[in-house]
């Protein structure tokens, strides 16, 4: 039971440099906002915790990136490039088929770590 943790926990530590990485080019790491997603307690292997792994990560690309501006076209494209980008490198992070199944069926992308393993 202490190894998966310890997996979960360095998965949720890698989710969280993703995140941070999608931000672009930042001068100090510490200084970028960083989101901790934790998913200790979902089972990513089934469906049903591929689905709300896959919200947590969405929503911690949209702390780190903010929210869309319609008033700024260049702003609200930026902010969306970054968030898909989060939330494209988590999910191959993560490395779960579920949760590449489930990030393909909702984007209509193909996965790094996907494509990487065929």
């Amino acid at each position: 039971m202490r190894k998966s943790t310890t997996k979960n926990l360095f998965q949720a530590v890698l989710i969280t440099g993703v995140l941070v990485a999608a931000l672009g080019t930042v001068a100090h790491a510490a200084d970028a906002p960083q989101v901790h997603v934790n998913y200790a307690d979902l089972n990513t292997g089934t469906p049903a915790g591929a689905t709300v792994l896959y919200q947590r990560i969405r929503v911690a690309a949209n702390e780190v990136c903010g929210t869309t501006d319609q008033r700024n076209f260049a702003r609200s494209e930026h902010l969306k490039v970054c968030t898909d980008k989060a939330i494209a490198d988590a999910v191959a992070a993560v490395g779960k088929d579920t949760l590449t199944d489930l990030y393909q069926a909702k984007t209509q992308k193909v996965a790094f770590a996907k494509f990487a393993a065929n």
